[in-house]
């Protein structure tokens, strides 16, 4: 026999024979894995993978299964493990989401960096897929919530907790003293495990709070017909006066075979004489065996009729009236895996029906599981929005316009791992800001098994509103400012600044989940408006708010827009919000005595001249204020016509049609200017900038009528002087010396010391000449800050602005001030600088290149004068 066709016809046999055992281990742990039974599978595909050779694709297609396995297992080192294989051998080019899987488990892991880079690499491969886009965006949200704790103290309620899984807590009677919850942990009477979690077929448990506020020892719940040799779960109770029902979730198995969860329910039966661990280990493990002593068999429970029985319908949440119940489903018509579904029902002997998807506001393309209501809020678990780890709990509010925007509830409660199944207690106010504690389950680090059961409580939010008010170009506190708080819940408080130009809410004044706007306003300031909130705040605040308030200018101030139909002059309704402001200053400050300019355009209007039309729309502004109390002999109204052109102050923005024109600042909207525009539309948002109606104030002398009314009342004659001086101490520097030469004469001081006079803003302030001083031009600081309380400068004189002042409106040390007008006799400086200093022993002090600002110079000792060069 030929030697070659032997060996090839024995290695051909042993091929095939080992192709046959391969084969049949890989179809074992696919049905394994079909099967759910994902412990099993794992140890099959192990064997099949050592069995495979020289089939890469094959081998990649078994790692691949076994790390899907790992993730339903939800054993996160394994998997990662498994997908970093996959990467290598490029398997992502067959599964790309190896990328997102990974990426979800090292997000959990907190490994932020590696978790971001294979997110990226995911959205390189699949770019649209919106669940990855949000799970990218987590690692940043979970950054921040963990680096800004909400103010929960959590402890870990270890009397309940097993080295196995305890979640979903529920309450099992009213008072909130006794609760139900889920646990996969040894029942001492059955053995079987669930081939999926290799852990013991889940049942409910109860146990209730001692003296101590703990609960004591956990037991069976003790009601005939609920747990079973099946997986139960998610238990919730609903008590009406003598009838309470349970509602619960269900997941039956037969042997290699998982079948569908549904959620069953019937009337509580409860077992006489028998509770907790007692009935455990008596009546409710006959009912698991269907003993005939049994009251009630898990035959007689109903199961509710939620749709498709091949689906899955878990996690019951039902209302107090039971005509609505909220579920977790796979059912078609979702958005992703699982989405919260309600369906309702006119009478409790009716079945529900009409089942609704929640819609996409609540529901991703993730998993949204274990809701659970309180009040008109539901509170349910998501891996799909942005959340800190897999699991997140959210809150969602039933509005007249439908769920709100979910919010999650924050570190510590949502962690990098999972958190599920949360419930209240009694004692926490549907109040959102008072204290709240309950209970909810979790996976964590530092748990006593998988998912434990955790206690949470919060001490009630508290909120305060405070701040300062200064003046825009001092810098400097304003006193007396009224701030008036409006709040969206119909608040309304008022206030006033004190001497430091502080205003504060108090925390009773301060409330949850309400927008507020201020208004502030004082005596010769334009009026100022801020917003402030606390809708969504999760922790107690001191909310801050600062104002600066800009002194009523002398020139011309433009109203807002206000428009009139074509050659009318009647103000319309809807332009007359435009006098608010107005009119509140008026009234804030009742000597003032203004005009009312109107200005048109210089286009000829029908049937009237742009003088007679501009003096009408004038004298209705007039009328709008006369007719709302401002007495008619502080007003005057004038109409300029086109005669005076406007000036644009800041660049000004004009929309016509679908285009915004924009025209720059320092500009004058003459004909000429505006007939050099390019088109008819840009033209016309020229003249429309034209059209406008100004206030400016004519003098601040004005006696109000109760004052005049008043006059006999000689005590009333202080509250006179304070209306016309409107609190505004005016004080001036006098000039005593003008130089009308080039020799400006010195005065020695303290023998050695040569003193000149110098002109900064029209003050005259001494100087100190000494040409071996270190700065150039130094001023003290008491003066500069007597030139800020008298309005000489502003903060716009220097350099830094607003940063040249500390928290109390001070000048800081050594801040550089620019005066615009200073001048020795006949000289002048232009943008001449001044250091600021504390503590100086002379007022201002020049050395030699301080005074070169102004011009050449000789210092004539001689004569005693500084001379400068012609």
């Amino acid at each position: 026999m030929n030697i070659r066709k032997v060996i090839f016809i024995v290695l051909t046999a042993m091929s095939f024979g080992v192709f046959a055992q391969t084969n049949s281990l890989t179809k074992k742990a696919d049905e394994a894995f079909n099967a759910q039974q994902y412990i099993a599978a794992v140890e099959l595909y192990d064997k099949a993978y050592s069995k495979v050779k020289n089939n890469r694709q094959e081998k990649n297609r078994i790692l691949w299964q076994k790390s899907e396995c790992y993730r339903f297992l939800d054993d996160k080192e394994r998997a990662i493990k498994t997908y970093q294989r996959l990467v290598k051998a490029k398997y992502y080019q067959v599964q790309p989401k190896l990328y997102l899987y990974m990426a979800d488990f090292q997000r959990y892991l907190t490994d932020w960096d590696n978790a971001e880079y294979n997110y990226k690499e995911y959205l390189k491969l699949v770019p649209d897929d919106p669940l990855a886009k949000r799970r990218l965006e987590s690692i940043e949200f979970a950054k921040k919530s963990m680096a800004n704790p909400n103010k929960y103290d959590i402890r870990n309620e270890k009397n309940l907790n097993t080295e196995w899984n305890d979640w979903k807590p529920s309450w099992n009677e009213e008072g909130c003293n006794s609760i139900t919850f889920s646990s996969s942990r040894n029942n001492e009477e059955s053995k079987d495990k669930d081939a999926w979690t290799g852990e013991y077929f889940s049942d409910i448990y109860t146990a209730t709070k001692l003296k101590s506020g703990l609960f004591g020892e956990a037991g069976n719940l003790g009601v005939a017909g609920i747990n079973t040799e099946a997986n139960e779960g998610e238990l919730v109770k609903i008590t009406n006066g003598k009838t309470s029902h349970y509602y619960f979730s269900r997941c039956n198995v037969k042997k290699n075979l998982t079948l569908n969860c549904a959620i069953y329910s019937s009337p509580i039966q409860p077992l006489e004489g028998k509770s907790g661990t007692s009935a455990k280990k008596s009546s409710d493990r006959n009912n698991k065996k269907n003993s005939k002593d049994s009251e009630t068999s898990a035959d007689s429970w109903v199961m509710l009729d939620l749709g498709d029985t091949a689906y899955n319908y878990f996690h019951p949440a039902v209302t107090e009236d039971e005509l609505t119940i909220y579920f977790s489903s796979n059912r078609p018509g979702g958005h992703g895996d699982y989405d919260i579904w309600m369906a309702t029902r006119s009478s409790v002997n009716e079945p529900f029906g009409n089942v609704t998807n929640l819609g996409n506001r609540i529901n991703t393309e993730g998993k949204e599981e274990f809701p659970s209501l309180r009040g008109n809020r539901l509170y349910y678990s998501s891996d799909g929005l942005k959340g800190i780890g897999g699991y997140d709990i959210f809150m969602t509010e039933l509005l007249d316009d439908g769920w709100s925007d979910p919010v999650n509830l924050g570190y510590p409660i949502n962690t990098p791992s999972d958190e599920i199944g949360i419930i209240f207690n009694c004692n926490s106010d549907d109040n959102l800001a008072s204290e709240e504690s309950g209970y909810f389950s979790s996976n964590r680090e530092g748990g006593v098994g998988g998912y434990d059961i955790y206690s949470f409580y919060r001490a009630p939010l508290l909120y305060t509103l405070s701040g300062e008010v200064r003046d825009d170009k001092s810098m400097q506190s304003v006193a007396g400012a009224k701030i008036k708080l409006i709040g969206d819940d119909n608040t309304q408080i008022e206030t006033r600044t004190d001497a430091e130009g502080k205003y504060a809410f108090n925390n009773e004044q301060i409330r949850y989940n309400v927008n507020y706007t201020l208004k502030v306003s004082q005596i010769d300031y334009m009026n100022a408006e801020g917003k402030e909130t606390t809708v969504g705040l999760t922790t107690s605040k001191d909310l801050v708010h600062n104002f600066r308030l800009i002194p009523i200018p002398k020139e011309p101030i433009v109203l807002p827009e206000i428009r009139y139909d074509l050659s009318r002059w009647e103000l319309l309704d809807q332009y007359q919000d435009s006098l608010s402001d107005l009119l509140v200053i008026l009234v804030n400050n009742p000597t003032y005595v203004i005009e009312l300019g109107s200005h048109t355009d210089s286009r000829p209007y029908p049937a009237l001249t742009n003088d007679t039309l501009s003096q009408r729309r004038a004298e209705s502004v007039v009328d709008f204020l006369v007719a709302r109390g401002i007495e008619p002999e502080r007003l005057v109204a004038k109409g300029y016509g086109d005669r005076v052109p406007r000036t644009l102050k800041r660049e000004a923005f004009v929309t016509m049609g679908k285009r915004t024109y924009q025209f720059p600042k320092g500009i004058t909207l003459t004909d000429e200017y505006i007939n050099s525009l390019k088109t008819r539309e840009e033209r016309k948002a020229a003249h429309q900038l034209n059209r406008r109606t100004e206030f400016r104030i004519l003098r601040t002398d004005f006696v109000p009528q109760y004052v005049k009314d008043s006059l006999a009342d000689a005590a009333l004659n202080s509250t006179v002087v304070d209306i016309v001086s409107g609190n505004k101490p005016q004080t001036e520097v006098d000039i005593p010396i003008v130089y009308k030469t080039n020799r400006i004469p010195v005065t020695m001081i303290d023998g050695d010391k040569a003193q000149i006079y110098v002109i900064l803003n029209g003050a005259a302030v001494p100087a100190i000449y000494d040409e071996r001083h270190k700065d150039a031009a130094v001023l003290d600081w008491d003066q500069a800050m007597k030139f800020l309380k008298t309005g000489r400068i502003t903060k716009d004189n220097f350099k830094d602005k607003d940063r040249a002042f500390n928290s109390k409106g001070e000048i800081l040390e050594n801040a550089v001030l620019v005066f615009k007008n200073a001048s020795i006799g006949q000289y002048s400086a232009e943008k001449f600088e001044v250091i600021v200093k504390s503590g100086m022993e002379y007022t201002m002090i020049l050395n030699k290149n301080g005074l070169k600002d102004f011009g050449p110079f000789i210092f004539d000792k001689g004569t005693g004068e500084i001379v400068f060069e012609n």
